[in-house]
């Protein structure tokens, strides 16, 4: 930095190349502007790799249920905040290691998020060709209701497809039975359970916690 001494000559303001002229104190300062750091950006830390590798691995696995976790956290979604990012903040924080082949464990996804009585008791079994998962009914609890519809997810990464049922099944039926086509039924699938009730007023649906019900 440094001060040009007062004189009649008018001295610019603001900046002119990489020089930016200011009035301290009554005083016409000039100090360079800071030069743009191109070394991080040609040649990135082991840290700002992994970070990078980390944003990209995480984004990949996401975007083929993007549509799905819409629905699953549309209580919380905003014009800047979509579903993707929710549940890549989980993720995120416990379900990523880059040391780890492959780096994130299917188990710490959320697909849904809300105050709504999640599943109780909840498993999946693999029959053959279909699918079939079991809960208790707990409708009777808290806001539940009889006629609450389950939201299921049936996501196999490595080939980047999932199931989303458009049937739906009532958390009193404590049952649901998927049949698989012959393509589905060749591939092994992370199975994940919430519940949804719809809200009268909004024709909007309340979520509750997604559950991983583990891989078939």
């Amino acid at each position: 930095m440094a001060t040009l001494p007062n004189s009649n000559v008018i001295l610019p303001k603001g900046k002119i190349g990489n020089l930016v002229f200011y009035t301290l104190n009554g005083k016409t300062v000039v100090r360079s502007r800071p030069a743009s750091n191109h070394k991080n950006k040609n040649h990135p830390s082991p840290l700002q790799l992994i970070q990078r590798e980390k944003l990209k691995t995480i984004n990949a696995f996401l975007k083929p249920i993007k549509q799905a976790l819409d629905f699953g956290y549309q209580e919380f979604l905003t014009q800047s905040k979509k579903g993707m990012h929710w549940a890549y903040s989980e993720i995120n924080n416990k379900g990523y290691n880059h040391t780890r082949d492959p780096g994130i464990d299917p188990a710490f996804l959320r697909v849904s998020k809300g105050n709504l009585l999640g599943p109780e008791n909840p498993q999946v079994h693999r029959n053959g060709n279909s699918i079939e998962i079991t809960w208790s009914d707990n409708s009777t609890e808290g806001k539940a209701r009889a006629s609450d519809e389950t939201f299921i997810l049936c996501y196999c990464p490595e080939e980047k497809t999932h199931i989303w049922p458009k049937s739906k099944f009532r958390r009193n039926d404590g049952r649901a039975v998927l049949e698989l086509t012959s393509e589905q039924s060749v591939k092994s699938w992370h199975v994940y359970l919430a519940f949804s009730q719809t809200n009268g007023k909004t024709q909007t649906s309340i979520l509750s916690d997604s559950v991983y019900l583990g891989r078939v």
